[in-house]
């Protein structure tokens, strides 16, 4: 009797939650999609929690570890910009080496110079589905064909949009948060196998990843920061030329 009773209770549970499942798809379905409602200017970057506010409009949208897979889905990267962004490599509270890019993106080609630790200079291109890579003033030009992500690896940045193929269980904290004046949705997850933390700060306007980190059983080993960030740029180009003179876009 005892089993019968537990299994008409776990029909009942389950239809319940099919139940609110399908009024969730149905809400996403027949009306306007949700807009992100950010949090207010107390909100701080310490990763304080965010809160919609209903009267904004729209169905309000709280970030946690199993929705803001969606929310960062719902985001578009700005088209054309350029910025300034700083990387850093630790090992046990040393600075291994630093790379500062200046990065100009402007419909779908990247071009990024990099200063690395030596001094040296690293340009690149990326767009239609070709890497142009060389080093200081030379006229050598690397060539090959360019992954996804190509345009990221080139500025030292993580794509973040990885974040929509993480298994939920591995986010252990998300939020909306305000870092440098910019309203983020703020993004923590681990590898627990190989001990490592990331954290991803995603600016909700431009849809661009402005801060991360990475920690190695608790000590950081990676961070990057942006600055500068302009959009749309101008002279667009002229940004993407070969050292000898080859333009890459009509």
């Amino acid at each position: 009797m005892e089993d019968r009773k537990r299994t008409i209770l776990a029909i009942i549970i389950a239809c319940v939650v099919l139940l609110a499942v399908l009024y969730s798809f149905g809400l996403n379905l027949f009306n306007k999609p949700p807009q992100l409602e950010l949090p207010d200017s107390e909100a701080v970057s310490s990763g304080a929690q965010g809160s919609a506010n209903p009267e904004a409009g729209g169905i309000p949208v709280e970030v946690t570890p199993r929705t803001v897979q969606s929310v960062v889905a719902s985001l578009s990267r700005y088209e054309s910009y350029s910025r300034t962004v700083s990387i850093t490599y630790e090992q046990d509270g040393a600075v291994l080496g630093t790379v500062t890019a200046q990065v100009w993106v402007d419909s779908g080609w990247t071009r990024t110079d990099a200063t690395l630790s030596s001094g040296m200079v690293e340009h690149s291109i990326v767009g239609d589905g070709q890497l142009w890579l060389w080093y200081n003033s030379s006229t050598a030009v690397h060539t090959a064909p360019a992954g996804v992500g190509s345009a990221d690896l080139t500025q030292r940045v993580p794509t973040y949009e990885e974040v929509l193929d993480l298994d939920p269980d591995g986010i252990t904290r998300a939020d909306y948060v305000q870092l440098d004046g910019q309203n983020c949705i703020y993004v923590e997850f681990e590898q627990e196998e190989l001990g490592y933390l990331y954290r991803y700060w995603i600016a909700v306007d431009s849809g661009l990843l402005v801060a991360a980190e990475t920690q190695a059983d608790g000590d950081v080993v990676y961070s990057m920061t942006s600055r500068d960030m302009s959009s749309p740029i101008t002279g667009s180009q002229d940004r993407f030329v070969l050292p000898d003179g080859t333009a890459l876009r009509d």
